[in-house]
């Protein structure tokens, strides 16, 4: 393998610049020099000839403004339009109304019956029938101008309405607990002078129900 070898850079010769010449004058007979050398130089050197040899470009003809006919366009060959086809026909499309703004999770209406879970009471036993266990619950409206609903009946979204019944003061409902459950909902209808709204009870305890299990019961209005 031959080992390469950098040449050592060639420099002129220093001369040696003219005491009595100046700057000016130093620097005007470099830019004549300059230009000797530039004029020296052939200006044949510097041109290339052509080897690509002439070329001739025929242009096509005008494009005749009259619109061709069926047969014409059938003829052409290379277009690079589609040939013309039916009128498209815009069709237009129902738009589903607006609905406005809207939320995802939309805040309830408020209670109408506003404080009447303060002033009514309820009470909860739990007691088995045959394999099941059930929780009766009884709620007692205040004396006054609110009532449950005539003709209304309890709703649950735990475990199962066994039977219920309302007067205008009082409400009763008996829930069958589902397996493991240890609690139990119902909602009852009133009706007060603000208008219609509901009374829910819940009863619940801990640990495995008993003879002996002792109930814990709230009331909520809304």
């Amino acid at each position: 393998m031959r080992r390469l070898q950098v040449m050592p850079e060639v420099l002129p010769t220093p001369t040696k610049a003219t005491p009595n010449q100046n700057v000016r004058a130093r620097t005007v007979a470099h830019m004549q020099r300059l230009l000797a050398t530039a004029a020296a130089i052939p200006l044949a050197s510097c041109t290339r000839a052509d080897t690509q040899g002439s070329q001739t470009v025929t242009l096509p003809p005008t494009a005749s403004t009259t619109a061709p006919t069926a047969s014409a366009t059938e003829e052409v060959h290379g277009s690079l339009l589609p040939p013309p086809t039916a009128t498209a026909t815009a069709v237009a499309t129902a738009t589903a109304p607006t609905t406005g703004y809207a939320v995802v999770d939309p805040m309830p209406a408020p209670a109408r019956c506003i404080g009447l879970a303060a002033q009514s009471k309820s009470t909860a036993t739990l007691k088995k029938r045959g394999a099941d266990w059930v929780i009766d619950i009884t709620v007692t409206l205040p004396a006054g101008s609110t009532t449950f609903a005539p003709g209304s009946s309890a709703s649950t979204w735990s475990g199962s309405i066994v039977s219920s019944s309302v007067t205008s003061r009082v409400g009763k409902a008996s829930v069958k607990l589902a397996a493991g459950a240890t609690n139990a909902y119902v909602a009852f209808e009133v009706t007060c002078p603000a208008g219609p709204g509901h009374l829910s009870a819940s009863a619940s305890f801990s640990g495995a129900p008993s003879a002996t299990t002792k109930l814990v019961t709230s009331l909520n209005d809304y």
